[in-house]
Parts: C-alpha cells; sequence; structure tokens
C-alpha cells in the first residue's frame, strides 16, 4: 500500500468496470431477457435491474477525480487550475470519442433500427441531432431518450454540465468550507427531487410542443406522448437532483487530499478498507430485495437510502485511492481493471449493441437462448469498446 504512488490507479480502474458492468447489466435485463409475466426473479436478475445505480458509482468517481486538483491547490496554497486549460482537457478527453459514436449512432445505427434516416427531417430529430452534439440533450425530454438508439446517453450529458460547473464547485469543497458545502447539496439534491417534478411539469407540457414532446419506449423504442410518470423521472434526474453523488466525490477529494499530505494513520486505513470492503457485502441483499418501482420512486429510497447508498460509493472510491490492501486485491485484478480503462468506449457502445441483437439485426442465428446472447453481446461490446478507445482515446 503505498498513497504516494503516482502511477495509473489500478483499483480506480477496476472500480470503473465494476460501473460499466452493472450498467451493462441493467440494460441486457432490459432488452434480453424475457421473463415469465409475474415471475420472481431471482437474486442476480433482481440485483441487474438495480444496474442504473452504476451511474451513481461513476458520478462519486468523477466529483471525486476532478476535484482533486483544487485540493491539492488549497493544500499547498498554490493557484486553482486553470479553468481554460480544464475545460480544454476535459474536451479532448470525451468529445472526439463522442463525436465518433454520435455520427456512427446516427448514421449507422438509426437506418439499421428505423429502416431509414426519415426521423431525422422532424421536430424531434432535429432536436435530438442539434442537442446531442454539444452534449446538451437530457436538458430537452424530447431529445433525453436519444430517440430510443442509445438512452445510456443521459448521463454523460449530466457529466457535461457538471464539468461546466466544477471551477466554481470545487472551490466551495475546499478545506473546511466542505462541512457547509456537502450538506447544502444534500438538502439541494432532495429538495430537488421532491419539490421540483411538481413545479416544472405542467410548464413543460404547456410551453414545449407536443411534435418536440416525444419519449420513446426504453425496451421497445418505439415513439409516443411523453407519459407522466417518465417526465418525472428525467425532471428529478436533472444536475440539481444528481449533485449530492458529485459533492461526495469531492468531499472524498478533500479528506484525500488532507490524509496524504500528512502519513495516514495505519488505523484509519484500515477503517477505510474494512468499511468499504463491508458496503457491497450489506448493500447487495438490500437492493436484492427493494423493488425496482422503490428504486425510481420510492420516498424512503429518496430520502434515505440513496444518500447511504452514495456514501458506500464514496467510500469504494477513497479506498481504491488509497490502494487500501482489500480493495486493490479485488478491483486491480486482471479483469475488472482492463474492462475499466475501457470503460468510457463501452459505456458509450454496450447499448447499440444490445439493441441489434434485440431485435435480430446483427448475427441473429448465431445462438439460442438468453445466457448465449447475453453473452454474444458483452463479448462484442467489448470488441467495439477496445477498437473505439485504441482508435479515439489512445490516438487522443
Amino acid at each position: 500500500m503505498n498513497p504516494n504512488s503516482t502511477d495509473r490507479n489500478g483499483a480506480l480502474d477496476g472500480i470503473r468496470g465494476l460501473a460499466i458492468l452493472w450498467v451493462f447489466a441493467f440494460h441486457a435485463n432490459a432488452l434480453l431477457v424475457d421473463w415469465p409475466s409475474g415471475a420472481s426473479p431471482g437474486w442476480g436478475q433482481s440485483l441487474a435491474e438495480k444496474g442504473l445505480l452504476g451511474v451513481q458509482l461513476f458520478f462519486v468517481l468523477s466529483g471525486f477525480l476532478l476535484a482533486r486538483p483544487w485540493m491539492q491547490a488549497a493544500e499547498a496554497g498554490t493557484p486553482y487550475p486553470r479553468v481554460g486549460r480544464f475545460f480544454a482537457r476535459r474536451a479532448r478527453r470525451i468529445v472526439p470519442t463522442y463525436w465518433v459514436h454520435l455520427a456512427l449512432l446516427f448514421g449507422l445505427i438509426l437506418p439499421i433500427l428505423r429502416g431509414a434516416y426519415t426521423i431525422l427531417g422532424t421536430d424531434i430529430g432535429q432536436t435530438n441531432l442539434w442537442l446531442h452534439i454539444p452534449l446538451l440533450h437530457f436538458l430537452h425530454p424530447g431529445s433525453s431518450s436519444s430517440l430510443g438508439l442509445n438512452m445510456a446517453l443521459w448521463s454523460l450529458s449530466i457529466e457535461a454540465q457538471f464539468y461546466l460547473l466544477l471551477p466554481v464547485l470545487a472551490p466551495l469543497f475546499v478545506r473546511n468550507r466542505v462541512l457547509v458545502a456537502l450538506p447544502t447539496a444534500l438538502l439541494v439534491a432532495l429538495l430537488w427531487k421532491t419539490y421540483a417534478p411538481g413545479w416544472l411539469m405542467e410548464w413543460v407540457y404547456l410551453n414545449v410542443s407536443p411534435s418536440r414532446l416525444i419519449f420513446f419506449d426504453p425496451v421497445s423504442g418505439r415513439p409516443g406522448p411523453f407519459p407522466l410518470e417518465m417526465m418525472r423521472f428525467f425532471l428529478e434526474r436533472q444536475l440539481p437532483g444528481e449533485i449530492i453523488a458529485f459533492a461526495l466525490g469531492m468531499a472524498a477529494a478533500n479528506l484525500y487530499t488532507r490524509l496524504r499530505s500528512v502519513e495516514p494513520v495505519r488505523q484509519r486505513l484500515r477503517a477505510i478498507d474494512m468499511g468499504a470492503f463491508a458496503f457491497p457485502l450489506l448493500a447487495a441483499p438490500i437492493l436484492i430485495h427493494l423493488s425496482f418501482g422503490e428504486i425510481l420512486t420510492g420516498v424512503g429510497w429518496r430520502l434515505l437510502g440513496m444518500p447511504l447508498f452514495l456514501v458506500g460509493c464514496t467510500l469504494l472510491v477513497l479506498a481504491a485511492a488509497f490502494r487500501t490492501p482489500l480493495i486493490e486485491r479485488i478491483f486491480a485484478g486482471p479483469v475488472l481493471m482492463p474492462i475499466g480503462i475501457i470503460s468510457y468506449s463501452l459505456f458509450l457502445w454496450h447499448e447499440p449493441v444490445l439493441r441489434l441483437i434485440a431485435t435480430g439485426r446483427l448475427l441473429p442465428n448465431a445462438c439460442d437462448g438468453t445466457p448465449c446472447r447475453i453473452a454474444l453481446a458483452l463479448g462484442l461490446a467489448l470488441l467495439v469498446a477496445a477498437a473505439s478507445y485504441f482508435l479515439t482515446e489512445r490516438r487522443r
């Protein structure tokens, strides 16, 4: 264990790998698994259908990694990072790979799944096209489901909005300011999720043209009028509602920087290690027994469950950053770490691959049975992601 090492952190890559595999399981469960109506899901399927929570782990990790330069500057008494340089680095990191994906999504995947480019000439098509390019698509309900082609893109839009605000937010979390900023972020998130949908829903339906207010079904991809429950989901998950995940990541960056400035007490690191190890062991049975509806709309989950889950994610990230023994051994292994390295490209491509296989457009007769189709989809998604990584991310 060497918290002062500067080489690549395999445990943090492994956490990325865990997060993207959980997100993949969520979409594979929705698109490829055909369970009998009324059948009770097993523990595996129950965990898979909670895989949307993998996005929250990504948010915590982003808050931690991106705020760390501000925390280090505050600890050392040096100037904060230059805003222009930060934005340039973020753009170089995510935009080229994303634009290549977008060009193929609208230029190739769209006609394969829809049979034509016709939708791009409509109001809803133009809304999607022009808002996806600058990563603003999750600010408009009509483009929030990405034409039913890749609904995972919503969280990338939230990430981009966080990047824009980070130079303002990060200084609020340095030194002891975190003691005010963190509870404030929790309060903002809870108030937004509780009240904002009710305040904004009527305004959206009255002020957005029906031709641009179309929702694409998450499974079939078919368009239809925007349902009330999905409008609430869309409004609840705007950046103010998700800010607590990023805030906990920034608070963890503060703590990490402070502990690194002195020789960390072994007992503290052991406590972080054990707490991070215990988190998934305790969270898994709870998530298995929670219904999917409770995760989406439950008041108890919103007010208590989600904040506690995010605290556990934060502890996991902190332990990985310190490379504590248990977490290093679990996450820096030969499976999760390589997947974590290509996780951004895998995040972009896994859902289109799943949709092509689910609709029979890709290798329709390659294998029978759900396990085989899921394995085929994962293998192809990994191949496409690896190609995307080496051709766009590494070349950067």
